[in-house]
């Protein structure tokens, strides 16, 4: 039978081009850039609960501090709590669309990525030596007549930040109506099923940014349960800082 999609097999291949070697090296930058913008996030959530318990606070005592650092943190909690538990529904979605997918296409076998290896790496041969490999996920391609679209498939969650998920997404939506039409009025068995392993890639994605939406509410979350215990017991020592930087600014920067 002809089907409107092909598959081709995920596979880790030793590429020392230059080419690649600079991209690992953008890799590496890149996971200090997410540190960076950690610590920035961080430092944005703590300058709020300051604002917050600036306002509510008048005296500024440990009696006063941890009812309100306790009401920040339980807060937080629940947040964490409820969130978690749509994460969690999102990769057991991701998993049963994974297993489904992988039972329906019989050209797909169970290639799995091991969640320890990184997208671009390097392996030290000598002294002054590396070897750089890239990791290639599974990858589908749809053929409709006028268009192809190629789009890799996520086998964990370590895929799930190193593959360009909303991308790809808005590529399948673009992809949709076209592929679509290329089925329309046909009646056959395997366009019938060229269609619905689309949907099941695409709802693979959408499972991925909603987990990724909610893991980042998680993250702050937990920025404010993390705030409001260092100002629960530490807000005193926090605001002279804070008030040292405020009149340090307002010295470098007069109009401010």
């Amino acid at each position: 039978m002809e089907y409107h999609y092909s598959i081709k097999e995920g596979e880790l291949l030793l590429d020392n081009s230059r080419k690649n070697r600079m991209v690992a090296i953008a890799g590496f930058l890149f996971r200090l850039l997410k540190l960076f913008m950690l610590l920035f996030s961080f430092c944005i959530t703590m300058y709020v609960t300051y604002l917050i318990f600036r306002e509510c606070i008048v005296e500024a005592t440990l009696s006063n501090c941890i009812p309100l650092g306790s009401i920040f943190a339980t807060f937080g909690s629940a947040v964490i709590s409820v969130i978690s538990l749509f994460c969690n529904k999102q990769i057991s979605f991701f998993q049963e669309n994974l297993s489904a997918l992988h039972e329906q296409i019989t050209g797909l076998s169970s290639w799995k990525r091991w969640p320890f290896l990184k997208r671009h790496s390097r392996e030290r041969v000598s002294l002054w030596k590396y070897n750089y490999y890239t990791l290639h996920n599974p990858q589908i391609t749809f053929n409709s007549e006028e268009l192809c679209l190629t789009i890799a498939l996520p086998t964990c969650t370590a895929d799930f930040y190193d593959i360009p998920i909303v991308y790809n997404t808005f590529k399948m939506l673009g992809f949709h109506k076209n592929f679509s039409k290329s089925l329309a009025g046909q009646h056959k068995i395997q366009d019938q099923k060229d269609i619905f392993v689309f949907y099941c890639t695409m709802m693979i994605y959408r499972n991925i940014i909603r987990y990724k939406t909610g893991t980042f509410f998680m993250l702050v979350g937990s920025e404010f349960v993390l705030a409001s215990i260092i100002f629960s017991f530490f807000y005193v020592p926090v605001q002279e800082v804070m008030l040292r930087v405020s009149d340090y600014v307002r010295v470098i920067f007069p109009g401010l």
